[in-house]
């Protein structure tokens, strides 16, 4: 996983690089540094991610695309349902009539997702080099290299959130409904406007509760999920649902907001609107990671994804408010244990290196 450790290393470095040392030459800030280095930034890690040719479901990505019928001609049998993802499907065709390669199709979507992300937690995080560490270790990355429709919804929801922290619901949901055309489970999304109660008020508690009923009742509450499933148009069965569960690493790490939030409740419970909506959707990314540990990881996990990027903005903000002493310590204290669960997860559990490939910026400009 060699080129992963240079991905993460190059990608903090550039973050780093914006907050701290983006001086003009009369020893000013300089707002075109500091977004210049975001931008390189961004062109980075679209690059690696957009360049692959292989890893999880990038062939059958490219494949489909290769054999999908252009635009008008996708039109003859084209299906408006959710579960068979409309957007994804439309905007496909347009790019094939376009003349887009297989290739710019994957970095396209590459490219869109970490342009999303990348300025999502460039304008909410206290520590945009920390959320950078944590985007790239804890999965909200590599997630993108594994499922294109999912993280183009994600992309297009995350353009929903200032609306709905504005409280401009009609905005926030419209986007919202576009990202459904894309993967449909981004419309647990809509659940925003119920998240902001205070961390470790009541509603935390009802929610942690609902977790643990949903993981200890899921063989009877399966057939409920499977119908809902099919109103939005995916034809799932029941027995898809029940089978190897989430990796429990994956679930502990997930849960690391949730302790510290429990843990420092007096601190966190003078945080903002904001903050509190950021809170609570760690907490359900963490929610539904317990869940799937009772389920099939493959769908639980992914669902959970949609959630994956609002704890490498609350952990930040939590360290913000500690002592510069005890700040210290467990930055580098979660630093390290991030550190040992990235390589456990590349190099351990999976091997990264073997599963992916890619090619150079030279061999897709044709030089």
């Amino acid at each position: 996983m060699g080129e992963l450790w240079i991905v993460l290393a190059v990608s903090c470095g550039l973050a780093f690089l914006s907050e701290k040392y983006t001086f003009a030459w009369n020893g000013r800030p300089s707002k075109v540094l500091n977004y210049g280095i975001v931008v390189l930034l961004i062109a980075y890690l679209s690059l690696f991610a957009g360049l692959r040719t292989g890893y999880n479901d990038t062939y059958t990505y490219r494949s489909g695309y290769k054999a999908m019928a252009a635009f008008p001609d996708i039109l003859t049998e084209f299906s408006w349902r959710l579960g068979d993802n409309p957007g994804f499907i439309l905007l496909n065709s347009l790019m094939k009539a376009a003349g887009f390669s297989a290739q710019s199709f994957v970095l396209f979507y590459s490219s869109l997702f970490v342009a999303s992300a990348v300025t999502f937690l460039k304008r909410y995080s206290s520590n945009f080099t920390l959320s950078i560490f944590l985007f790239v270790c804890a999965h909200g990355y590599l997630f993108s290299l594994a499922a294109m429709k999912q993280c183009t919804s994600i992309a297009i929801g995350l353009a929903a959130i200032p609306y709905a922290l504005n409280h401009k619901w009609i905005r926030f949901a419209a986007i919202v409904l576009l990202a459904a055309t894309f993967h449909p489970y981004i419309l647990l999304f809509l659940l925003i406007p119920i998240l902001r109660f205070k961390p470790w008020s009541g509603g935390t508690w009802l929610l942690l509760a609902l977790t643990v009923i949903a993981g200890l009742t899921l063989p009877n509450i399966v057939e409920t999920i499977v119908n809902t499933a099919a109103l939005l148009g995916d034809g799932y069965n029941a027995e898809e649902f029940i089978g190897e569960g989430v990796n429990v690493f994956r679930v502990l790490v997930a849960s690391v907001p949730v302790l510290l939030t429990f843990l420092l409740k007096r601190r966190v419970s003078r945080s903002s609107a904001a903050d509190n909506v950021f809170i609570n959707l760690s907490f359900l990314y963490a929610c539904i990671m317990f869940v799937g540990l009772f389920g099939t990881a493959n769908y639980f996990g992914r669902l959970a994804n949609y959630f994956s990027i609002f704890p490498a903005i609350v952990l930040p903000m939590i360290l913000k408010r500690l002592s510069v002493r005890d700040r210290r310590f467990l930055t580098v204290s979660m630093v390290a244990c991030y550190l040992m669960y990235f390589y456990y997860g590349n190099a351990i559990n999976e091997n990264f290196a073997q599963e992916f490939s890619r090619i150079t910026v030279w061999n897709y400009l044709g030089l």
